[in-house]
């Protein structure tokens, strides 16, 4: 979207784009019940990237870590992702994967929850909701151009938007062709210690190039009869990736010496293709004063890769992987107003499969075929009642029964929860909200499968093999929101502080811990766990102030975490805890100039694990730095600079294992690439 200063000067068609909006960012966060960050297009093309998956790193309190997404130093599940309101099978790895890739213009806005509900639940800390581009009743058509470089390595990507309808009848045609080329670099530093002795030391040098060509393809046409409508959307998506890493190894021989010289060297190849097709169908029927709607989405994808390792001393392994998953996903709703109250009744039914093959020849082999199911059934019930003007209480019931079977293991569980949240106006512009509410988090397919993923270097505590725990139980927490809200005078941003506390049952953590002669890394249930802290965020546009055509915005959350060990017996600060997580983020228009530009700068704390006896793990603070120029070559076409991680930041990890009188040290330091792209972007 084009700098606020001059859409004033586009063609009507354009303000099409916005219609599923309820009005400015901070309207709608204002009469939302519970608390909520809406992120619009603007804001979203303002951060200058490609993919889906790159916009959820960048949001406001939310970090990315090699699981996903993480809120309020929460590692596991901590942030519920939702496409157009559907929440996928917690099993669906792949669907999380490719929704990731997804071009970043198939979004309408992007909407953050906090608070517990009971249409959304309470199992995780932090809800984003991805709302996609609807179907446009006029002719228009939009196109993106964007080359640039991430590292040394070359991107692009092309899209190209039609949309048209007559009368009742809209549609849309994104078509998007990506090409990916990113560098890869890692330097890791391994040092054992027997007995007080160094018995081993070893570095290892990684460099390689993972490249992506995706094709996506997502029409969407609705047909429009009054206030009803039926909304059918076909997704295709097919990406194909290649990875060449070479790895150079220098070892101290005898251990204890104090130089090191070349001990071997490896390079690995892997072909991978992933494709999904999906088809969405949803409708909305107004019978009097009640509301009808409905959806129903049929999920096929398919993922393969092939590996071939071949390292010096000479060994040769390969490694041939083939999974399978068909999701079924439906829901209804109804929406009726009674007097005060507004009454939503929701039922949800979700139905996973998915089928996993991996041949391990070479050096290591073995045959793993693994065949898993999920299944989820929620109704849910939900009631804004709006005891007096300025305040609406909103209280409801969840319950969600959730079976999984993984390989033979199975397990089904379920729970009843309830949920009530206070939204109150005392005087105009000051907002109190509170929130109240329990959750239940199943464990994911592979957390209770004991299939196993060896590990590639020597089996260590700092490289161990991976697997799930098929007696691990599902987390259950009880949630506290509190927050306080400022409006600023015509809608010229917003100021909040809030307040969170989750208590969890059955906390989830993964644990490295010898069995046999292999150290194996699994998801045990620690004990008890208390998450806290604080948020401060605001969005403040600058008009009034003097400074003209400016928006400033930032979030700060201060976590906090303590677990109650019963297998240690003590009272701990939960794994990967960070001091702190920091964004702001600078746009200002310059009319003068034709142009518009932009600054985020991120920052994640430092993040410790220290389990006493065990283990020591530091995450280094890491600081980067996004940013982007809008030129306005005419009122239909613009010319986008942008560039992310200008400081080309490293991630910087140190671990220590300790075991009797042994100890493992892993200092592991993953190279960051600058990303610069100039984009033409242009609506007719």
């Amino acid at each position: 979207m084009c700098a606020s200063s001059v859409c004033a000067e586009e063609p009507p068609t354009l303000k099409e784009i916005t219609v599923t909006a309820k009005g400015s960012d901070v309207a709608e966060r204002r009469d939302a019940t519970t608390q909520k960050i809406v992120l619009e297009r603007k804001d979203i093309e303002n951060l200058g990237v490609m993919t889906i998956g790159e916009v959820l790193g960048k949001l406001p309190g939310v970090e990315v870590n090699g699981d996903g997404q993480r809120a309020r130093g929460m590692s596991r599940d901590s942030v519920q992702i939702l496409v157009d309101g559907e929440r996928s099978a917690g099993g669906a790895r792949m669907g999380a994967a490719i929704v990731g890739r997804l071009p970043s213009g198939d979004l309408e806005r992007v909407e953050i929850l906090r608070g517990s509900s009971a249409e959304y639940g309470g199992s995780a800390s932090v809800t984003v909701n991805l709302v996609m581009k609807k179907a446009l009743p006029k002719r228009s058509t939009a196109l993106k151009a964007a080359a640039g470089y991430r590292g040394s390595e070359p991107n692009a990507q092309f899209t190209l938007t039609n949309n048209g309808g007559e009368g009742g009848f809209a549609w849309t045609l994104p078509v998007t062709l990506n090409l990916h080329r990113m560098p890869t670099q890692s330097e890791t530093d391994r040092q054992d210690t027997t007995a007080g002795t160094r018995s081993l030391w070893q570095q290892e040098n990684e460099k390689g190039v993972y490249t992506f060509r995706e094709f996506a393809l997502s029409p969407r046409m609705t047909w429009k009869d009054g206030s009803d409508s039926l909304t059918i959307s076909p997704t295709l998506f097919d990406g194909v990736g290649k990875r060449n890493s070479d790895m150079t190894q220098l070892a101290a021989t005898p251990a204890t010496a104090s130089t090191l010289s070349f001990s071997g060297d490896r390079n690995s190849r892997e072909e991978s293709h992933r494709r999904m097709l999906r088809l969405r169908v949803e409708g909305e029927k107004l019978l009097g004063n009640s509301k009808f709607s409905g959806r129903a989405s049929f999920n096929n994808r398919k993922s393969t890769a092939d590996v071939v390792r071949v390292a010096n001393p000479p060994s040769t392994s390969t490694e041939h992987s083939d999974s399978r998953e068909n999701e079924t996903n439906l829901a209804l709703r109804l929406d009726r107003p009674i007097g005060e109250h507004l009454l939503a009744v929701g039922l949800e039914y979700i139905n996973l499969r998915r089928n996993d093959d991996q041949v391990f020849t070479g050096s290591y082999t073995a045959i793993n075929s693994d065949r898993a199911r999920e299944r989820q059934s929620i109704a849910w019930v939900q009631d804004d009642w709006k005891l007096l003007p300025g305040t609406t209480l909103t209280y409801g019931l969840r319950g969600e029964s959730i079976a999984l079977d993984s390989s033979g293991t199975a397990q089904q569980h379920g729970r009843v929860m309830p949920s009530l949240a206070v939204r109150w106006e005392p005087v105009d512009k000051w907002l109190l909200r509170s929130s109240f509410g329990a959750g239940l988090k199943m464990p994911r397919l592979e957390e209770i499968s004991d299939t196993a993923s060896p590990s590639i270097a020597a089996n260590s505590p700092v490289e161990a093999d991976r697997r799930g725990n098929p007696n691990l139980q599902p987390e259950r927490s009880v949630n506290f929101e509190a927050v306080l809200e400022r409006y600023l005078d015509d809608e010229a941003g917003v100021l909040g502080a809030n307040f969170y506390a989750r208590s969890t049952q059955n906390f989830t953590e993964r644990r490295v811990q010898l069995e046999g002669v292999r150290w194996v890394d699994r998801p045990q249930n620690e004990g008890r766990a208390m998450h806290w802290g604080f948020e401060l965020d605001g969005k403040v546009r600058t008009d009034s102030m003097g400074w003209k055509g400016a928006t400033v915005k930032a979030h700060l959350t201060l976590p906090n975490a303590r677990v109650e060990d019963t297998r240690l017996g003590v009272t701990r600060m939960a794994r990967d805890t960070p001091g702190y997580v920091f964004s702001a983020g600078l746009d200002e228009s310059l009319p003068s100039l034709q142009s518009s530009y932009g600054l985020t700068l991120q920052l994640s704390g430092r993040s410790v694990t220290d389990i006493p006896g065990e283990q020591r793990s530091v995450t280094q603070a890491r600081t980067t730095l996004d940013g982007f120029w809008l030129y306005k070559l005419d009122p239909r076409l613009n010319l986008r600079f942008s560039g992310q991680n200008l400081l080309a930041t490293d991630t910087v990890r140190e671990t220590t294992y300790l075991s009797g009188g042994d100890t493992w040290q892993l200092r592991s330091v993953n190279g960051g690439f600058r990303a610069v792209l100039v984009a033409l972007e242009g609506r007719w």
